[in-house]
C-alpha cells in the first residue's frame, strides 16, 4: 500500500515536470524565432520580412492598359446669329361687314366660307319704303324743273319778279339734293364686299331685322398673309425692310415658307423690351390660315467658328471639357461652348481648328490617360 502511494505521487510529479518542460521549449522556440529574424535582417540588409508583393502591388501598381477611343478633327465652319421668334398669321385685310342703316334682311347672296370678289352683293335689306322716297323725290325734282323753265320764260317778258325766279331755282336745287339723298339711302340697303377675300360664317338669316353697325359676316383676304412676331430690342440692327425670313407652321409640318419684312413698328414695347415686326407671306397655295402659330427664323450675319461633334463635349461641374488626342495621351482641355447646330457644337474659346478630339470613350478618361485610337464604329 505504501508502494502504491509512492507510485501515485511519482506519477503526478512526472506529469508536472513534463508540462513545465513543454512550456520551456515553447518559450525558447519563440525567443529563437525572434532572434533569428533579427539575425536575418543583419545578414540581408534591405531585406523585408513583409509578405511578398503580387504583380498588381509591386512598384506601386501595374501599368494600366491604354483606353480605346475614337477621334474627330475640330473644323472651321460658318455660323450665323439667327433670330428665332414665335408669332402668328394675320389676314392681309380683315373686316366685319355690317349694315349702315336699320333694316330687314330680304336676301343673302353668298355661302359661308366661299370666295367673294370686291363689289359682290352679300346682303339686301328691304328697300320698299326707300324706293317710294326716291320716287317722290324724282317727282318733286321734275316739278321743280318745270317751274324753273316757266319762270324763266315769264321773266323774259317781265311778267314775274326776279325773286320768284330765284325762289324756283332754289327749290330745284333742294329737289335735286333730296333725290340724291334718297338714292344714297337706297344704296345703303345693298351690302357689298369691300375687297376680294374669303367670307366667314354669317351671323344673321333672311328676315332678321338688323341695326346699323351690327356685324353680319367677316371677310378675310388670305391670298397674302402677314406673319406677325416680335424680336428683342438687341436684335433691332439685324432687321430691315424687304429682308427675307423663313416661316414654319406646326399645322403644316415639313414645309417652310418664305416671307418678306414689310413693316417694323417704330415704337418699342417697354414692358417686353421687344419690337413688333410684320412680313408678307404668299398664300396663293391656300395652305395657311389666319391665326396659325408660326415659328420665324431671321438669318443673321455669318461668322467663322470652330466646330466639334457634340459627342466630344464632356460636362464637368466647373464647365465643359474636351479630351485632346496628343500622341498616345489624352489631355483634358476646358472649353467655352456656343451654338449647337445639327449635332455639332461651336467652340468659342479653348480649341483651335485642326485639333483632334476624342468623341467616343471619353467618359472614362482622365487628364494624361493613355489612349489607343481606333477607327470609328460603322453604323
Amino acid at each position: 500500500m505504501l508502494q502504491a502511494a509512492w507510485y501515485s505521487g511519482s506519477d503526478r510529479y512526472l506529469k508536472k515536470s513534463a508540462a513545465a518542460l513543454v512550456l520551456l521549449l515553447a518559450l525558447g522556440g519563440a525567443a529563437y524565432w525572434l532572434q533569428s529574424g533579427d539575425q536575418l535582417k543583419s545578414l540581408l540588409p534591405g531585406a523585408s520580412l513583409a509578405p511578398a508583393q503580387t504583380p498588381a502591388t509591386a512598384g506601386g501598381g501595374a501599368k494600366r492598359a491604354a483606353s480605346s477611343v475614337e477621334v474627330a478633327t475640330a473644323e472651321e465652319g460658318q455660323l450665323s446669329d439667327d433670330i428665332a421668334a414665335i408669332g402668328s398669321l394675320v389676314s392681309d385685310e380683315s373686316v366685319d361687314i355690317s349694315a349702315e342703316t336699320n333694316g330687314r334682311i330680304v336676301e343673302i347672296l353668298f355661302a359661308d366660307g366661299t370666295q367673294v370678289n370686291a363689289g359682290d352683293v352679300l346682303f339686301r335689306l328691304d328697300d320698299t319704303l326707300v324706293k317710294a322716297v326716291v320716287a317722290d323725290a324724282e317727282a318733286r325734282l321734275a316739278l321743280a324743273k318745270t317751274v324753273v323753265e316757266r319762270n324763266a320764260a315769264l321773266r323774259k317778258s317781265n311778267n314775274i319778279a326776279q325773286s320768284a325766279v330765284d325762289q324756283s331755282n332754289t327749290e330745284l336745287t333742294l329737289a335735286e339734293s333730296a333725290l340724291e339723298l334718297a338714292k344714297v339711302q337706297l344704296g345703303k340697303l345693298t351690302i357689298r364686299a369691300p375687297f376680294s377675300g374669303r367670307a366667314g360664317f354669317r351671323s344673321v338669316s333672311i328676315g332678321a331685322y338688323v341695326q346699323a353697325g351690327a356685324p353680319l359676316v367677316h371677310v378675310e383676304k388670305i391670298d397674302v398673309l402677314k406673319a406677325a412676331f416680335s424680336v428683342p430690342e438687341l436684335n433691332y440692327a439685324q432687321l430691315s425692310l424687304g429682308q427675307n425670313i423663313m416661316v414654319t407652321a406646326d399645322a403644316v409640318p415639313g414645309e417652310t415658307f418664305e416671307a418678306k419684312i414689310s413693316a417694323i413698328d417704330p415704337l418699342l414695347d417697354v414692358n417686353g423690351r421687344a419690337l413688333r415686326v410684320r412680313a408678307d407671306l404668299d398664300n396663293s397655295a391656300d395652305k395657311l390660315r389666319p391665326g396659325m402659330l408660326i415659328r420665324v427664323s431671321v438669318r443673321g450675319p455669318s461668322r467663322s467658328s470652330v466646330m466639334v461633334p457634340e459627342a466630344a463635349i464632356v460636362p464637368r461641374s466647373s464647365g465643359s471639357v474636351v479630351f485632346v488626342a496628343t500622341g498616345e495621351k489624352a489631355a483634358e482641355t476646358k472649353v467655352r461652348t456656343g451654338k449647337r447646330v445639327d449635332g455639332a457644337v461651336e467652340i468659342i474659346e479653348g480649341l483651335k481648328a485642326g485639333t483632334q478630339v476624342v468623341t467616343a470613350g471619353n467618359a472614362r478618361l482622365s487628364d494624361g490617360a493613355s489612349i489607343a485610337i481606333v477607327p470609328p464604329a460603322s453604323n
